[in-house]
C-alpha cells in the first residue's frame, strides 16, 4: 500500500491535493491520476485549455512518482 497525493497543475496555476489517498500499487495510481485528468478534462471542456495541464503523483515526502499529461486523456479534434 501506498499512501499518494495526486496535483494538478497548469500554466500559473495548481491544484493541490491536500488529503491524498492509499492506493495498492503503481497500476492503481496511474489509473486514478488519468481518471482524475479525464474528470476535469470533461468538467470543463470548451472552456478551459488543459494542453499543458499535468497530474503530478507523489509520495509522503514530495517526492514525484509519476506525472500524467492531461493531453494523453484529452479528446482528439480532427
Amino acid at each position: 500500500m501506498f499512501y499518494l497525493y495526486f496535483h494538478c497543475a497548469g500554466p500559473g496555476e495548481i491544484l493541490i491535493d491536500r488529503d491524498g489517498a492509499e492506493v495498492l500499487d503503481l497500476i492503481e495510481a496511474r489509473d486514478r491520476a488519468v481518471t482524475l485528468a479525464k474528470m476535469l478534462v470533461e468538467q470543463a471542456y470548451g472552456t478551459r485549455d488543459f494542453t499543458d495541464w499535468h497530474v503530478y503523483v507523489s509520495d509522503e515526502e514530495d517526492d514525484e512518482i509519476m506525472l500524467i499529461p492531461f493531453s494523453a486523456v484529452m479528446p482528439t479534434i480532427h
